[in-house]
């Protein structure tokens, strides 16, 4: 009883990081727009950082969830996912707060980080989709949020990608948060 009750409270602190992750990636560039430049550059990366931060945290939700259903790929790709996201948000606050933006090259640790992240998301959201215990919608969402973010950055205002990867995000935080099944597969509540 106590192993189900501690699984539901990962699930839903999992939901409520990405949701609010979610949220960040979306107002930051926002924030970005309306706070003076000096300050706004500075409180954009800080929000991105943590909404990186957070990343991880929702995973854990996300394989609490459905870890014994997707199998090795879905292991894989989760703690993928969870590695690349730290190094993403290292490589970020390297770059935007410690160094000098206009003069240094992003590190090279950044990019290998937002290929894992890539790579993990796309594997992650095929192991969702087999696992069957989410929606089919949040397998394709994972599949298909960080190439579409990474391409809307490309055809327009690179804070564009913040704001497609985070309401992405934020639905798949919602899916978390409102799951209520449990790790066995098993309705949480009875009716």
């Amino acid at each position: 009883m106590a192993f189900r009750i501690m699984n539901s409270i990962i699930i839903r602190v999992g939901g409520l990081a990405v949701i609010v992750g979610g949220v960040l990636f979306v107002g930051a560039p926002l924030v970005s727009r309306y706070l003076p430049h000096a300050l706004s550059i500075d409180a954009m990366f800080v929000l991105l950082i943590v909404a990186l931060l957070l990343m991880p945290v929702g995973m854990v939700g996300f394989h609490t969830l459905q870890g014994r259903r997707y199998g090795r790929i879905g292991f894989a790709s989760c703690w993928l996912t969870v590695v690349a996201s730290l190094v993403v948000a290292w490589g970020a606050a390297d770059f935007f707060i410690w160094g000098d933006v206009l003069q240094e090259a992003p590190p090279p640790w950044l990019a290998w980080g937002l290929g894992g992240l890539l790579v993990g998301f796309v594997l992650y959201g095929v192991a969702t989709l087999q696992a069957r215990v989410l929606p089919r919608w949040c397998g394709v969402v994972f599949i298909v949020a960080l190439p579409a973010a990474l391409g809307s950055g490309n055809f327009g205002p690179f804070a564009a990608a913040f704001m497609v990867f985070g309401l992405a995000w934020l639905a798949l935080g919602y899916a978390l948060w409102a799951s209520r099944r449990t790790p066995s597969g098993r309705p949480s509540r009875v009716r």
